[in-house]
């Protein structure tokens, strides 16, 4: 295998990975921009980042960026926004084919990190504002983003149940955040962000393809070191995002009304256990493979949900259950969803569930050898864990767990929070107004 990995903490507040495979005929960088989740500043980095995308000064015009990146064999240029625990990601990215698949084995990688660059720290401004067409474009699409989640019935109870389940944490901050935030935006409080966001982050890099775009690695690495100097301060460095939230004493219980047809039920479990890969492989055994105890139960056997599924948020020591479910059902489904998880705790399964869970788990890990961005993504939230594991050495790690450490991780979680959203007019057991 020809893949080599190599990451460095190039300076107090900046750290670069370089993921390099022959087989790859691309070439990706991905700067993130890494803060504390907040209600106001992280809607604004969101907004900023996302306008860095549209032009630069070199290219005020949308459709003359668009022309660049189509003369550099229709490169790609994009802004990521995610949460990862109690952290904000944001930042720039750009991918094109590798200079080795080019006409004439032309140069295009050194372009692109300049294109990159240009946009992260030459953007069009006049009079210290972004431009006020893309600014007035990108508002308006925040504000409609915002009120098209709370439109998704599923988004919207995944938001108002993760408030409530990490509430007085940063987890609880939701993406694309509130309306009236989003309002409250203009050019100068953009600005200020903008300025915020480069002087205060973690700055994380990814170099991601075939591995010879030697100069355009240089030229994002002189620049952000260059940056790194300006800022005339020490930067932490974050060695991991995990924050684990604690279990509430008492289970939490809500339950709200809306228009809709359907109920959705979504509860929390947390543990104070950093089992991290026994958590993974109970969770998928519990509800995340199509053959898992919450499919083959409550969904198919007992038809309680439309769909009812586990996953693990490892950054936070935090499994929920999702599911959709037709009203007047959702104490039946909170039922058998809290025996399904004591059958997982008494052990309750069989090996060939165990061995089935586990291949599922190692096709997946696999499968990120197969993408630059399965890996990018890999190697960064390996880093946020505060590991180095490539896929591999995980599918070795799960392929040695045993029924009894699939058994202790099960009983290391405990029910935190109940939330239930059911069809307007039904009868409400305590309406949250969070």
């Amino acid at each position: 295998m020809s893949l080599k990995i190599n990451s460095e903490e190039a300076a107090a507040g900046l750290r670069f990975t370089e993921i390099t495979d022959e087989k790859f005929n691309i070439e990706a960088i991905v700067i993130r921009f890494i803060t504390e989740l907040d209600e106001k500043d992280s809607q604004l980095y969101t907004f900023v980042t996302s306008l860095l995308a549209e032009s630069n000064a070199k290219y005020p015009d949308r459709a003359q960026l668009a022309a660049r990146l189509a003369g550099l064999y229709g490169a790609g240029l994009y802004s990521i926004a995610y949460r990862a625990g109690d952290k904000l990601v944001t930042g720039l990215a750009v991918n094109a084919i590798s200079d080795s698949f080019t006409i004439d084995k032309e140069n295009i990688s050194d372009e692109c990190a300049e294109l990159l660059l240009d946009c992260i720290f030459s953007p069009d401004m006049s009079g210290g504002v972004f431009c006020q067409r893309y600014f007035d474009q990108k508002k308006r699409e925040l504000i409609d983003k915002i009120n098209g989640a709370a439109d998704n019935r599923h988004l919207y109870a995944v938001n108002r149940s993760g408030r409530q389940a990490f509430k007085g944490e940063p987890a609880a901050v939701n993406l694309p955040g509130t309306l009236e935030n989003a309002e409250a935006i203009t050019e100068q409080t953009a600005y200020e962000a903008y300025n915020r966001l480069l002087d205060s982050a973690y700055i994380s890099v990814s170099f991601i393809g075939e591995g010879k775009n030697v100069k355009a690695k240089e030229l994002i690495k002189e620049r952000l070191l260059k940056l790194c100097a300006e800022r005339g301060r020490d930067r932490q460095t974050i060695r991991s995002f995990v924050s684990p939230s604690k279990c509430k004493s008492e289970p939490l219980k809500l339950r709200e009304e809306i228009e809709q047809s359907q109920s959705k039920l979504i509860m929390y479990f947390k543990t104070d256990s950093d089992e991290f890969f026994a958590h993974k492989l109970m969770c998928a055994m519990f509800g995340g493979t199509p053959f898992s105890k919450l499919f083959s139960n409550v969904r198919e056997k007992l038809s309680l949900c439309y769909y009812c599924q586990s996953s693990y948020a490892d950054l936070k020591y935090t499994m929920a259950v999702d599911s959709g479910v037709e009203f007047g059902n959702e104490e039946k489904a909170e039922a058998e969803i809290i025996r399904q998880l004591e059958a997982m705790q008494n052990g309750d399964f069989t090996d060939e569930e165990l061995e089935n869970t586990k291949r599922y788990l190692r096709s997946g890990a696999l499968a990120n050898y197969d993408t630059p961005e399965g890996l990018n993504t890999w190697y960064f939230y390996e880093h946020a864990r505060g590991t180095e594991y490539s896929p591999r050495q995980v599918i070795e790690f799960t392929e040695r767990l045993t029924r009894e450490d699939v058994i202790r991780s099960a009983r290391s979680f405990k029910l935190d929070t109940i939330y239930e959203l059911v069809p307007q007019d039904a009868q409400s057991g305590g309406e949250e107004n969070a």
